[in-house]
């Protein structure tokens, strides 16, 4: 949990810094965002002592986070950097389990349009870990750093303020548990984003 926390505070620094070093160039912002999440396959993650697989939903529920959004002063043409903290405190689908993790995410967008943009993306995805009961005991389960894809469409609700649809896929593979299953996951999101 220290090492989580000092990762998430060093990139929200880091974004921070950036943006008050630069405040001189129009050109770039900091942003915020906040998202709800729905979507995500089931995977397995454990088994319990009889052999029952336990399994979770991969989407996430909330999520929130910060950074930088850089527009080309010549082009329609916007590009971000966020860092964000994503969990889903009911994330078992048959065991109680929390599944939380930290995605990184670079995207561009167009925004040649007066009201709408649109914006593909890479994501890392840093510490995606799942804490269950397992057979009454509580257990950790860690899973390697992962990527993602996403496409998003945005609408400006206000002159500073977005409201987006993305779509995300991203790939999971267990580190520590042999029971725990690779996994392929797909959720939708309806975030906001303001730039400050």
């Amino acid at each position: 949990m220290k090492k989580l926390f000092l990762q998430v505070t060093l990139i929200l620094a880091s974004s921070l810094a950036l943006s008050s070093a630069a405040s001189a160039a129009s050109a770039l912002q900091a942003v915020a965002t906040g998202a709800l999440t729905y979507g995500g396959d089931d995977w397995q993650v454990a088994k319990t002592a009889s052999g029952a697989p336990v399994r979770i939903h991969g989407g996430g529920r909330f999520e929130a986070g910060g950074g930088v959004a850089w527009h080309a002063t010549d082009y329609p043409v916007m590009a971000t950097l966020v860092a964000s903290y994503q969990f889903d405190p009911r994330a078992g689908s048959n065991a109680h389990a929390r599944f939380t993790r930290v995605p990184l995410d670079a995207m561009v967008y167009y925004t040649g349009m007066e009201t709408l943009r649109f914006g593909v993306g890479l994501g890392y995805i840093l510490s995606p870990t799942v804490k269950a009961t397992i057979d009454g005991s509580d257990q950790t389960i860690k899973f390697n750093n992962a990527t993602g894809k996403s496409f998003e469409i945005g609408y400006q609700v206000a002159p500073q303020l977005w409201a987006n649809l993305r779509l995300t896929s991203e790939k999971f593979t267990p580190k520590s548990r042999p029971a725990a299953q690779d996994a392929s996951v797909s959720h939708l999101a309806v975030n906001l984003s303001y730039l400050f």
